[in-house]
């Protein structure tokens, strides 16, 4: 591999490799991943953001601690819409918010909060009040609890004189309903803001190893980033290059290889300048006819047999076809294509030896 192939090598994994945060922090919770803003609590600080610790109970239940309300089991985590949906391990999420959902010093809010008043009724049932909603897990076999949206107290008025006014407390009723709010509560969070990163498949995630400062690793995006230019100029540039290098490399050596073997063949394979001692001037007509000519048989076969092909059209000789030899150098050619060099050239084209007017003595 050369040195630009190293290079490039590298620079192609350091451009492609994931971050090295986001590839150490994602962790799971049984069936719940745990990343970024989120931490478990025994992973580094700068795995999450500030006040995002979770817990992973028996390796496979997620909890969350909030500061002022104790422990919720964590049902799942929408990390694209910034919402985590927690319950009451004890499945009554209602009596939490009675006893004072506190949601201070944790970076949360309710999702769709709704005020709701809350009865205490010894004798109502829900026939008497059909838009009244029954609590059942607060509710015992003399009593019953009830809720009734603040903004509709008048509702209160048919109530039975039994019920009593428990308390008046946010309850978040999101698109799921109150039939389902049993299950849990939903929360949100404003702080980081990952909801652009998260929208393009991107790893949200502290921008530098000191600050709050977040960003965006990975994903995709309206146009290249600068990395992704610098690698395609890499990418395409540097193969351009070396194949620029090699074409210079290989003609160099085919030039400096018909220097020193003239009389090779192969030379013919790259044209070479013609010396300007050789080609000052072409032989005369009579001498040119004076140059033996041999009219080539069925056999095909020549004093010389590797002569077999001209060397200057590089067509196999056939047979009753006239091939006339320089002397000289015993070389054979096609008599039309020599005739028709040494007019111009007076010398021969395969070995490049000079030949001088009237060589030959003629008959």
């Amino acid at each position: 591999m050369t040195p630009f192939e190293t290079i490039f090598f590298i620079f192609l994994l350091s451009s492609l490799r994931p971050s090295t945060s986001a590839e150490i922090c994602r962790i799971s919770c049984g069936v719940q991943s745990i990343r970024f803003p989120f931490r478990l609590h025994n992973q580094p600080d700068r795995c999450g953001y500030p006040r995002f610790n979770l817990s992973c109970k028996n390796q496979a239940q997620t909890v969350l601690s909030l500061p002022f309300s104790g422990d919720f089991d964590v049902v799942n985590i929408d990390y694209m819409f910034q919402n985590i949906w927690i319950k009451d391990p004890d499945y009554c999420v209602l009596r939490r918010l009675l006893h004072g959902l506190n949601l201070s010093g944790s970076p949360f809010a309710l999702l769709y909060p709704q005020s709701f008043t809350f009865f205490n009724c010894s004798t109502a049932s829900l026939t008497e009040l059909p838009e009244a909603k029954y609590i059942s897990c607060l509710s015992g076999k003399n009593y019953s609890v009830m809720a009734i949206p603040a903004d509709r107290l008048d509702l209160s008025s048919s109530l039975s004189t039994s019920c009593s006014v428990i308390a008046t407390v946010l309850v978040p009723i999101s698109w799921t309903g109150w039939s389902n709010l049993g299950n849990g509560i939903m929360l949100t969070w404003n702080e980081p803001n990952c909801l652009f990163c998260e929208s393009r498949a991107g790893n949200c995630l502290f921008k530098s190893d000191t600050g709050l400062d977040v960003g965006c690793s990975n994903g995709f995006t309206n146009g290249l980033s600068r990395r992704s230019r610098y690698g395609l100029m890499f990418g395409v540039g540097i193969p351009i290059l070396f194949i620029l290098g090699l074409v210079i490399y290989l003609r160099r050596k085919a030039d400096n290889y018909n220097l020193q073997h003239p009389n090779s063949r192969e030379a013919l394979s790259v044209p070479m300048r013609p010396r300007l001692d050789a080609v000052a001037k072409g032989l005369d007509g009579k001498t040119i006819e004076a140059y033996p000519v041999t009219l080539v048989g069925e056999s095909r076969r020549l004093p010389r047999p590797n002569d077999n092909t001209c060397p200057i059209c590089l067509g196999e000789y056939q047979a009753k076809e006239l091939v006339r030899t320089i002397p000289d150098c015993e070389h054979y050619f096609h008599a039309d294509c020599i005739d028709e060099w040494l007019k111009l050239n007076a010398a021969c084209p395969l070995c490049r030896n000079t030949l001088e007017p009237f060589a030959l003595t003629v008959s």
